[in-house]
């Protein structure tokens, strides 16, 4: 038994390399019988065959591999031209030395995904320390891997690779290392964590008991008890076959001489991403190809078959994303570094709800989040689910869309309209079967936290109509709030869908502008409506197809209302502005009107709650100002600006103390303001008639700023913060005069 460490002269970083070439390498020129163990997992951890697992032999005819040596390549002697031919008929002229060569494994070796998993190995060795360390007493090192045929993969090898490298220790400094391999069944999705894993922590208890070391491999961190994750010294994620690991495994079954045409063989080979998620058993049928170039192309063809219920759809093609577009990458990347294994799973971003009115691209930002992660998305709703039948039936059909997603891990599991899992405290007759709906769905979710690689993304038009306890944190993580598209989204989705070539000729910004308001989905339809039009014209796209097919939709606006509304919204902004609020997030003229969107305050005083009611009649002073007399734009629908300050001029006097009605707690608000005493209605229109009065002093003090904001608002149509406040510095830099709006 040897006594020397092996790559004594190695760097550490090429000794895990230098060390899975020489395990794999031992594994291959070893006798393969070809046993195959099946384990059998039993409800009861002290079942007397739970441990001895159920053996089946398959013996193979003992084969003793040759000690013949590398054979010089067929590349050497030919021409550059030679060399490329044969690279095109699919003869590697590197690892062959001669045409008729191939593939190298015969019957009595170890399958090849035997062989890419002992090259994975190497990531639970990256030093001879820790090599060491894996022999010392005491010691728990946890490999994780990806899925389960490929931990049962693992487990097959590991008695061999174990053997190899105590060989290469001093027998004085190694402890027995015991390795155990768990993998959690579906069955147990019903049982408690402490009796799911209770087997594996008897096993780990007996081992350390005896003094010997644990290797432990099971496919998720999750499945270690708490009290077994704190005795684990090293964890080591391994996550799938990668292009390194399948050209040394090349190496040796395909090849004659130790080379490849190892640059070719990589063109061939698939993406890391997609190479990921190949089986133990499609990578032996790769293999079965006669060369090494016919592998790389069979293990590509599988890899892209694989990638049906991934979207082409990526996060680059989607526009008018705002901030959600960073959470997303965000979360994107955490992802990515988990699966490279430089991330836990309860360090990564694994869950959102996608919020914002209908027709924003909830539906769609989830298919690119997975199109650009490279994985599948698994989607269902209320209704999918509902459609099964009572609630039993519904409740089965969550589970299998859940259960579906589990075992297609890594992937986005998309539940689309939340809102209809609503508040389970609801006093109608819906109410009990609501609540069986909801805790179904909580209980499903809770699981679905537990098993790494699954990103739960949710959608919905309400947020506030869904039961917290679905979107609380821990459940879903993020909220994001999915606006319509900015005029510079608008343009952005207008021109991928005609092309960049065709829209160049195009006048797409006064589109976008006057589409302001509407979704995504709406600027589609107007492009594929009027390709239609131009098709029925026998022509080229021209503007006047994408107005007219605009004018079916979104009608043009009446320039003098247009030129109302601009003052309007400029009213609430200046009145922002004096005040020293922060900046609106974001003010636009619409087809609808026009819109300022600004931070909720969540805690006011007194002098704020009055400023509050000033900002929201500015709009309607700013009117009265320029133009002489207020529309009724102020106060139409119960979101209105008259319906917000009523709100707000009654939780004054009933709700917040603020006024001189008293302290008692009343909860009417604008809606039902003719339902309250005569006295308190007055009080109340006393202070929204003083904040009238004093947002028309600051109009009128600050008309000049009002003018020419409304002025540069009605010609670029929208405006964020930023725009703002760089129009703010310009007009104080530049000066105060007065303008004419016409």
């Amino acid at each position: 038994m040897s006594s020397q460490p092996i790559c004594k002269t190695a760097k550490a970083s090429n000794f895990a390399a230098a060390l899975a070439s020489a395990t794999a390498r031992s594994l291959f020129n070893s006798t393969w019988n070809g046993t195959i163990e099946i384990r059998q997992d039993y409800d009861e951890p002290d079942d007397a065959d739970f441990d001895a697992g159920v053996l089946i032999d398959a013996p193979s005819p003992p084969r003793q591999m040759s000690e013949v040596g590398p054979q010089p390549p067929m590349a050497e002697s030919m021409e550059a031209a030679e060399i490329a031919a044969s690279i095109r008929d699919g003869v590697d002229p590197w690892a062959q030395s001669s045409p008729d060569e191939g593939s190298s494994w015969r019957r009595g070796n170890p399958t090849p995904s035997l062989i890419v998993s002992a090259f994975a190995m190497a990531q639970i060795v990256e030093s001879e320390e820790q090599l060491k360390a894996l022999f010392r007493s005491g010691q728990i090192t946890h490999f994780c891997c990806h899925s389960l045929a490929f931990l049962h993969v693992m487990e097959q090898i590991l008695p061999n690779v174990i053997s190899y490298w105590r060989r290469l220790l001093p027998t004085s400094d190694t402890a027995p290392l015991e390795s155990i391999a768990f993998g959690a069944d579906a069955g147990t999705a019903g049982k408690s964590a402490r009796q799911k894993l209770s087997p594996l922590d008897a096993k780990i208890e007996r081992s350390l008991s005896l003094g010997a070391s644990v290797l432990l491999v099971t496919t998720a961190e999750t499945q270690l008890s708490a009290e077994t994750r704190a005795l684990v010294t090293r964890r080591v994620g391994c996550w799938g076959p990668t292009q390194d690991n399948v050209i040394e495994t090349l190496r040796l079954t395909h090849s004659t001489t130790g080379l490849l045409a190892e640059s070719e063989i990589r063109n061939r080979l698939t993406s890391e991403q997609l190479l990921k998620r190949v089986t133990p058993a499609q990578i032996d049928a790769a293999f079965a190809a006669p060369t090494s170039l016919n592998v790389a192309d069979r293990l590509a063809e599988i890899a892209q078959k694989m990638t049906q219920g991934q979207p082409d759809l990526t996060l680059d093609a989607v526009h008018g994303l705002g901030e959600v577009r960073t959470y997303l990458s965000r979360m994107l990347n955490d992802l990515n570094a988990w699966r490279t294994g430089a991330l836990a799973w309860a360090e990564v971003t694994s869950s959102a709800v996608l919020y914002g009115p209908p027709g924003t691209g909830k539906t769609t930002l989830a298919n690119a989040f997975a199109g650009s992660a490279g994985i599948p998305i698994i989607s269902t709703s209320y209704a999918d689910c509902q459609k099964h039948g009572h609630q039993g039936d519904m409740l089965r059909a969550l589970d299998d869309a859940f259960a579906t997603a589990k075992e297609a891990a890594p992937a986005v599991l998309f539940i689309d309209e939340l809102d209809s899992f609503t508040q389970r405290d609801t006093p109608d007759y819906n109410g009990g079967y609501m609540r069986g709906v909801v805790n179904g769905l909580l209980e499903q979710i809770n699981r679905a936290k537990d098993v790494e690689g699954l990103v739960l993304l949710g959608a919905t038009n309400e947020l506030e109509a869904v039961d917290p306890a679905v979107i609380r944190s821990g459940r879903f993580d993020l909220k994001l709030h999915v606006p319509l598209p900015d005029k510079k989204g608008l343009e952005a989705i207008l021109t991928a869908k005609l092309g960049s070539e065709t829209a160049i000729r195009l006048d797409l910004a006064n589109l976008a502008a006057r589409l302001l308001g509407q979704s995504g989905a709406v600027a589609e339809a107007i492009v594929r409506d009027a390709l239609g039009r131009a098709r029925e014209d026998r022509t080229t796209i021209r503007q006047n197809h994408l107005e007219s097919a605009a004018d079916q939709i979104v009608p043009k606006l009446d320039q003098e209302i247009l030129r109302r509304t601009a003052i309007h919204e400029a009213g609430h902004v200046v009145a922002m502005t004096q005040l020293g609020w922060p900046l609106p997030k974001r003010v636009c003229l619409t087809g609808e009107g026009g819109k300022v969107e600004h931070e909720p305050f969540n805690f006011l005083t007194p002098c704020k709650a009055r400023e509050r009611l000033v900002v929201l009649l500015a709009g309607r002073a700013a009117e009265i100002c320029v133009l002489g007399a207020p529309s009724s734009g102020a106060g139409i629908g119960e979101k209105s600006d008259l319906a917000k300050a009523t709100s707000v001029a009654m939780f004054i006097e009933r709700q917040w103390g603020f006024g001189e009605t008293g302290l008692l707690w009343d909860g009417e608000a604008a809606t039902n303001i003719w339902s309250v005493p005569g006295y308190v209605r007055r009080r109340a229109e006393q202070h929204l008639m003083e904040a009238e009065r004093n947002a028309l002093a600051l109009m009128k003090e600050h008309k000049a700023q009002l003018i020419t904001l409304a002025k540069h608002l009605l010609r670029v149509r929208d405006m964020t913060a930023h725009d703002v406040e760089l129009f703010n510095y310009y007009h104080a830099s530049q000066g105060s005069e007065r303008m004419s709006l016409r």
